[in-house]
């Protein structure tokens, strides 16, 4: 078992993810969203993208060129996910690139990427060291964020120039740690200084990428004092950037050697406790109908505190033990006691709870026509269009129903499909199974302003009396107002918007509409199938992690066979028409009410 940087992490933050990760490669892949061998190179293909942005920024900064010190591999059939652990096990020769790291070190190579370190059971493969004059070296760790300190209030705004979070501390102090033994074994100097480079939030990109703008290269500075406002006075706050010091290290790695060889059994004496985030990874389905079925994150302690008594089916809490729910969170809104009474109430006969009058009241404040709208976004950590920043939520594609009083309904749906000249094209989809009486769908090239534009065209006088419909509305309302922060003239329009949006989600949310069939979710895609004939099922794009990909591969021009670029086109407009299409549905189950 080789010990690396992010398995040392991942059993900091939650020892059982860590057992996991090597015991259960298929759960860890689900985790972190690489189920399918695209998804996952997808994913690293974003992340070598900030390496590689990291790479140009020093080497124009110190005017050298990196020694790329990247192990030979070969592949191992059974291990197919390409992160820090797997790699560390398909290197080559082992010593070779040791040696290699380290004859570049003798030399004093200003720039080392990629250089390979091992200590017994721990290897380090960082990403950059720099050298200073005296021959030490500076570590510097990147990460694919646009944030690693904690927020701190300060005048009045939360600012991300607190302590730098602790998985990332342990990250870097298990690498300082281990090159530092490495280096001191063969009389060379430990590390200097410590830094990560990560992506500036706050970079628009216009024009050209400006990298040093881009990137934040911050120093780890131990412990030290920062002037804040607080409450209108200043005042001063410790910061502690403080490593991990080489004892502590040294005790978790013999408890990692001792617990990760463990059978799950063995484990699981040790770790009861399944944890809450990672349920539905570990055991495929959160188990409906207990405790660790329901939206546990907020309500961790209290669900680890029953699971410890054996008290996890519902139907067995007593009144106490429902009591615990009531200060948390099920959905966000504080009604985790109310789902475990809805649930009790209705199990025994599979009965559903309809608060009709309640949801009439709300539905009849609707105006017509009625808005219904669904946007698609691309989140990239490189921007890959102008007015972006690192990580926006860039809307590329939408679709809007416009339902009327008689039942009619005018659908139009827009998709951005590149960057060069503008230019709008209307596109028929024969076989597309939502199609209503009316349909209007296009794809536009040029910048994503203009598909923005289009939508306000499409939604026209409506914008001052319809009520507009989505469902989990801080998505959208969120993304309304970042479009009038950037683009001040389309701001009213879009503010207007906000103002009369209703999200269709709380009557789910909020259990006036409770079916033990949803199985404790208000998501549309549990609440859809139970409510209409609706299905996803047979889509080419299916869900929104799939569309993301698919659409950054479009603007970004990588698809190069042009047919199966109009029928990505084609299955992106279908999915987003899909979207807006099912609030309508769910809207009409509730008017049969």
């Amino acid at each position: 078992m080789n010990i690396t940087k992010s398995l040392f992490v991942d059993y900091l933050y939650f020892p059982k993810l860590a057992w996991r990760k090597l015991h259960d490669p298929e759960a860890y892949k689900r985790i972190n969203k690489m189920e399918t061998e695209e998804q996952e190179e997808y994913i690293m293909n974003l992340w070598q993208q900030v390496e590689d942005a990291v790479k140009i920024l020093l080497e124009c900064k110190y005017h050298t060129t990196a020694i790329d010190l990247m192990p030979d591999r070969h592949k191992n059939d059974d291990q197919e996910q390409d992160d820090d652990d797997v790699f560390v096990q398909s290197i080559k020769n082992m010593e070779q690139s040791m040696e290699r790291t380290l004859q570049s070190i003798r030399e004093g190579k200003s720039l080392l990427y990629q250089p390979t370190f091992k200590l017994w059971d721990c290897l380090v493969r960082a990403d950059f060291m720099l050298a200073n004059w005296d021959g030490s070296y500076d570590l510097i760790e990147v990460k694919a964020k646009s944030r690693l300190r904690k927020e701190v209030m300060n005048d009045g705004e939360k600012k991300p120039i607190g302590e730098i979070e602790d998985d990332f501390k342990h990250d870097i102090s298990f690498q300082k740690y281990v090159i530092d033994s490495v280096l001191q074994t063969n009389w060379l100097p430990p590390i200097r200084n410590t830094f990560f480079a990560y992506l500036n939030k706050e970079y628009y990109r216009d024009g050209a990428i400006d990298y040093p703008k881009l990137i934040t290269i911050d120093q780890t500075w131990g412990s030290q004092e920062i002037e804040i406002i607080q409450r209108g006075k200043p005042t001063k706050k410790t910061v502690d950037d403080t490593l991990m010091n080489t004892t502590t290290i040294q005790e978790y790695i013999k408890k990692m050697e001792r617990e990760l060889a463990l059978s799950q059994e063995e484990f699981n004496k040790i770790y009861p406790f399944p944890g809450n985030k990672y349920l539905e990874y570990f055991w495929q389905e959160k188990p409906f109908g207990t405790i660790m079925g329901m939206g546990v994150n907020g309500n961790a302690d209290v669900v680890c505190n029953l699971f410890s008594q054996e008290k996890t089916d519902i139907m067995c809490l007593s009144e106490a033990e429902r009591a615990y729910f009531d200060t948390k969170s099920w959905t966000g809104r504080g009604r985790a006691r109310e789902f475990v009474e809805r649930y009790i109430q209705c199990f025994p006969n599979d009965e559903k709870i309809i608060l009709r009058d309640q949801i009439k009241e709300i539905l009849n404040g609707f105006t017509y026509p009625i808005c219904f709208y669904d946007y698609e976004s691309i989140n990239v950590p490189i921007p890959l269009m102008d007015k972006t920043h690192p990580y926006q939520q860039v809307i590329v594609q939408y679709s809007l129903h416009k339902y009327y009083p008689d039942g009619t309904m005018k659908h139009y749906g827009w998709v951005l499909a590149g960057q060069w000249e503008k230019r709008v094209e209307q596109i028929d989809i024969p076989h597309n199974p939502n199609l209503v009486a009316r349909e209007s769908e296009k794809v536009v090239y040029g910048h994503y302003k203009d598909l923005l534009q289009e939508f306000l065209k499409d939604v026209g006088d409506d914008v001052n009396h319809s009520t507009f419909i989505v469902w989990h509305k801080p998505f959208e309302n969120t993304r309304n107002k970042e479009i009038g922060e950037i683009f001040p003239d389309l701001l009213d329009d879009f503010l207007c918007i906000n103002e009369r949006t209703y999200d269709l989600k709380e009557i789910f949310s909020t259990g006036l509409y409770f079916d033990l069939h949803f199985k404790g979710s208000a998501s549309i895609k549990k609440v859809l199938p139970v409510m209409t004939p609706i299905s996803y099922d047979g889509l080419d794009v299916g869900n929104g992690g799939v569309a993301m990909k698919e659409l950054v591969k479009l603007i970004d021009n990588q698809i190069d066979d042009e047919n199966q670029r109009k029928k990505l086109i084609e299955d992106l407009l279908i999915y987003c028409g899909q979207d807006s299409l099912a609030m309508v549905r769910i809207y009409e189950e509730l008017m049969k009410l």
